[in-house]
């Protein structure tokens, strides 16, 4: 009969059994911070302005931005700048933004989540 660890103690358990297994923390850990993250609103005139980084704060340079129309056709394709920003006019029907970071790591924000 297994006996309950308190909580902890059983996180503990668990990422010790997991570095034991391949050591593969690390290696989760690393792709997650691989991750980005995105804010985007309107900013006036009929212009969208994302603002992205990385889980571990890196700017999120050089990512490509796809704006696709409800239909899934691509209306604008951008880059990243420097200081993590891209901005695009406005499409003037429903829209949504897929942010490209390469390993898996995609991200799609609804036009209609915007603010």
């Amino acid at each position: 009969m297994a006996k309950e660890l308190p909580g902890r103690m059983q996180w503990v358990t668990a990422v010790a059994a997991l570095l034991f297994l391949g050591g593969t923390v690390p290696a989760v850990c690393r792709a997650q911070m691989h991750v980005p993250t995105f804010q985007c609103a309107n900013s006036g005139a009929l212009r969208v302005t994302c603002v992205g980084t990385f889980l571990d704060g890196r700017s999120a340079a050089g990512i490509t931005a796809r704006v696709l129309d409800k239909h899934d056709r691509v209306v604008y394709v951008g880059t990243v700048d420097s200081q993590g920003r891209i901005t695009f006019r406005k499409p003037g029907a429903e829209f949504h933004i897929v942010f490209d970071a390469g390993q898996g790591n995609v991200l799609t924000i609804l036009g209609s989540e915007m603010t």
